[in-house]
């Protein structure tokens, strides 16, 4: 309001409010303060809220999983302040330390991980968010205790259900019904993505991990996989461009004859917009690292879920656009005085793009990879994956990586070849065997029970991860009410014999000659 409408009043109201601010933190400060003296005060709260969770356990049957259902009347019945303030307690308790030496952490974790990801018992999603934060504060490199290590490396409960809990939790939070959903939840999904991390490194949560990702190849984790990678590829692209804007900001602000001769006003605002352009880009990029580097990890060994048809041409068309943004054209721009005071770290971020690059090779038992990178036409050429081998050259990567990437390189410029004799031979595609969203030619064509307009199963697939409705007219939809439209598979398939189009063997995806980029792709890239 000051800058819209500056006035001496609104001065003396801002002075008044900052003036109370201030007397509200010494008051709090006093109070915390007081109960860091009283040792004894901390360990009778703890002890006090320990029992509570093991009473509102008692109200659903016991520490035991998975939870009865419906809720029991019983416990939905409790009011949501008595699991926040425990939680805030373990919180406050946890930084202070040795405050938790000698409690018992036990039923306080089996607490936790049995209703973190209940929404039918914990309804409020920043409450079963908290948790969260409190298992941040027990990891062992953060509490600085070993006590805490027990409760992650030697505990039942969290061997069994921590990193599937964590996962659906990842996914839950996409929409937490809050105006403000969209930010709240990449705060929420860095300290997941820390545990995350933690637990990946303790072979036993590893080894769950993989089975997890096993059993639910199309369930959880492929929601949980859909949703990192939105996340990663909304990040990365916020702050490259981000960069872009600072960088102007910077040129207009080092040129000081011209500066100087702008309004006081002015000055003092793109001024404050350098300064808030800075905090978004260190946090976005702290949070594009973290992203990027859980999938580098998991991707080294579980690969299967990123090969799926709904999900490869996606990864692959993500992986081309940051490898364009590193090494394409553009990177001169992107270059800053003090990349590391903004998390921008281009090397390391190169080199695990093409660590899942080649993870994802090595996986490709069908040998689709290589024909999903090619389809992407708005991010890949040959000529990119040759720079981005150069400069990995340069950067000191390991040779074996990246002769596993050139020769990845060389298989996608053979598919990209293929294809394009393949679209030649079909000649022009009748407008009913193609894809009406990606205007790709269709390989397991499905009608839509509501719009009934057939779609492609892949693609519709892909959509369905990320949003529940028919996109034509917005009704409810998932994968199991699609219906094969097995009519048209067949005549698909004849068009294809009839042009002796597919070989024994190979897989057939083709593009149709009036798409030159995937619509869909870029709409998801902007998104």
């Amino acid at each position: 309001m000051l800058e819209q409408t500056p006035s001496p009043q609104l001065q003396q109201e801002i002075a008044r409010l900052e003036k109370d601010l201030e007397s509200y933190s010494q008051e709090k400060l006093c109070y915390e303060a007081q109960i860091l003296r009283d040792g004894g005060l901390l360990q009778r709260a703890l002890s006090f809220y320990r029992l509570m969770v093991v009473w509102l356990v008692e109200l659903v049957g016991g520490f035991k999983m998975p939870l009865p259902s419906p809720c029991p009347m019983e416990f939905s019945s409790m009011p949501e302040h008595f699991v926040e303030d425990a939680m805030e307690l373990l919180i406050f308790a946890s930084r202070i330390p040795r405050a938790l030496d000698g409690v018992l952490l036990d039923d306080f974790m089996n607490f936790i991980i049995m209703f973190m990801a209940s929404p039918e018992y914990i309804r409020n999603p920043y409450l079963r968010a908290k948790m969260v934060e409190v298992l941040n504060c027990w990891m062992p490199r953060r509490s600085g205790s070993t006590a805490t290590s027990t409760l992650f490396e030697g505990h039942q409960l969290s061997l069994e259900y921590l990193v599937k809990n964590l996962l659906k939790l990842y996914v839950d939070i996409e929409f937490t019904g809050s105006h403000t959903q969209f930010y709240d939840k990449f705060n929420i999904r860095h300290n997941i993505a820390e545990l995350l991390e933690y637990l990946w490194q303790v072979p036993s949560h590893r080894n769950a991990w993989r089975q997890i990702a096993k059993e639910e190849e199309k369930g959880v984790y492929l929601n949980f996989l859909n949703f990192l990678i939105n996340d990663s590829i909304y990040l990365l692209d916020e702050s490259l461009n981000k960069i872009l804007e600072l960088k102007e900001l910077e040129a207009e602000m080092s040129n000081t004859a011209e500066w100087e001769q702008r309004p006081a006003q002015e000055r003092q605002e793109r001024t404050r917009l350098f300064h808030s352009q800075e905090n978004i880009i260190r946090i976005d990029m702290k949070l594009a690292n973290e992203d990027v580097s859980l999938l580098a990890f998991t991707s080294e060994q579980i690969t299967v879920p990123f090969l799926l048809p709904e999900m490869v041409e996606r990864v692959a068309s993500m992986l081309n656009y940051f490898l364009l943004q590193l090494v394409g054209p553009q990177r001169k721009s992107l270059s800053l005085k003090d990349p590391e005071k903004y998390e921008f770290r281009p090397k390391e971020l190169l080199k695990q793009i093409v660590k899942i690059y080649v993870h994802l090779a090595r996986g490709d038992k069908e040998k689709i990879f290589p024909a999903a990178i090619i389809r992407d036409g708005r991010s890949y050429s040959d000529q990119i994956f040759s720079a981005a081998a150069d400069v990995l050259r340069r950067i000191g990567e390991d040779m074996r990586i990246i002769q596993e990437f050139i020769d990845l390189g060389a298989k996608a410029k053979i598919a990209a070849s293929e294809a394009m004799d393949a679209e030649a031979a079909l000649g022009d595609i009748p407008d009913e065997f193609l894809d009406p969203i990606q205007y790709t030619l269709m390989k397991d064509p499905v009608i839509l029970p509501s719009s009934r307009i057939t779609v492609d199963r892949p693609v519709i697939q892909r959509h369905l991860l990320s949003d529940s409705t028919d996109p034509f007219n917005r009704s409810h939809l998932t994968a199991d009410m699609l219906i094969p439209d097995t009519e048209l598979k067949a005549k698909i398939e004849e068009f294809i014999r009839s042009h002796e189009l597919k070989k024994p063997g190979e897989d057939l995806n083709l593009q149709h000659t009036k798409t030159t980029i995937q619509t869909t792709d870029t709409l998801n890239l902007i998104e």
